[in-house]
């Protein structure tokens, strides 16, 4: 994920500098009945994840409660303590996606208090693709250096950082969504929206009673989340993400509750910033289209313009580049990326 400015307008500053400091604030209710509790990530540069938690007469239900470490349990019982509940009250935990430091904690949560577990159809299905072996079968991705047109002198290197272990962990939920379906949580009603793109079944939950909408990694105030971090053969995730943002127009006006960062507002713009962003090097890849053809993708990678530049990329860095490279020609070849770079 990469941060930068934005014009997005956050709802309470405090959120926003702790973040900048790369701390945790303390559980705080946010609405009434509703809790904000971020939890901690234990590796990379992120500090941690907003899981958010909803009180009602049927109980506790949490959105992303995080990575599965015993630190963010006792964060999110003394949570609801300090709210006058009980983690035994626990009845539901909805993911919007499957990454660990959202669904992480999700089945030790059921099997300490035999609370449901829910999650798209389609990312149940996408997750079983990710914890499949041969999602890490150094064959497959060897084909996939020689595809790309990798020199060998790099193939080393890349298949290194491939054999990295998987960070996530098998789940079966126990209820599965789709576009559409509502949820009837501790008095809310969350309209469960599908927003493929950062993952092949990423969705968000909006509360239109209340104006609220909680977006996961889909979109966050300042990170550009990675696109196509989990999805199933032959999706096209650059193109679903920018569906997806369109996807969210109904809701400009609702309060964002995204997975990282800070509450905030200002949906429609930073809804515009994020397609400008992914779009720059789509628009790099269609004007190289004509001069590179059915060039393999090292070559098209090598002339787009990168924040570390090209010769400063290695590892899964290197990975990475590839891999967006790939999608941007995808979206181009299949026609899609037409309708968003020539809007008129």
């Amino acid at each position: 994920m990469n941060a930068v400015a934005d014009d997005v307008v956050p709802v309470d500053e405090a959120e926003r500098t702790a973040w900048d400091r790369g701390e945790l604030r303390p559980p705080a209710e946010i609405a009434p009945g509703l809790w904000c509790i971020p939890v901690e990530i234990p590796e990379g540069t992120l500090p941690g994840t907003l899981a958010y938690a909803v009180l009602g007469g049927d109980g506790v239900h949490l959105i992303d409660p995080g990575w599965d470490t015993p630190g963010n349990l006792s964060r999110i019982e003394e949570a609801l303590a300090a709210a006058g509940r009980a983690l035994s009250e626990l009845a539901t935990v909805v993911v919007t996606h499957h990454h660990p430091d959202h669904l992480g904690l999700a089945a030790r949560l059921r099997d300490r208090t035999g609370a449901r577990i829910a999650m798209s159809s389609a990312e149940r299905r996408v997750l079983g693709v990710v914890v499949d072996p041969a999602a890490t079968d150094p064959a497959a991705y060897r084909h996939t250096v020689e595809r790309w047109g990798v020199p060998r002198d790099r193939h080393a290197e890349l298949l290194a950082s491939f054999t990295r272990p998987s960070l996530t962990g098998d789940v079966e939920p126990d209820v599965l969504l789709a576009h559409g379906d509502v949820l009837d949580l501790g008095g809310r009603r969350l309209e469960v929206v599908a927003t493929p793109g950062h993952t092949g079944g990423h969705v968000c939950l909006a509360d239109r009673e209340a104006r609220l909408l909680f977006t996961g990694d889909h979109v966050l105030p300042r990170i550009y989340s990675g696109v196509g971090i989990g999805v199933l053969p032959g999706d096209e995730p650059l193109g679903d993400l920018l569906d997806s943002l369109d996807r969210l127009a109904p809701f400009d006006a609702f309060t964002v509750l995204p997975g990282h960062e800070f509450r905030f507002t200002g949906l429609r713009e930073r809804r515009a910033r994020i397609a400008a962003h992914h779009l720059r090097r789509t628009a790099e890849v269609a004007a190289l289209v004509d001069e590179l053809g059915d060039s393999p993708v090292w070559e098209y990678a090598q002339r787009l313009t990168w924040t570390a530049g090209w010769q400063g990329l290695d590892g899964f860095w290197l990975h990475s580049a590839l891999r967006q490279t790939e999608m941007h020609r995808e979206l181009v070849r299949s026609g899609r990326a037409r309708a968003w770079l020539s809007p008129g």
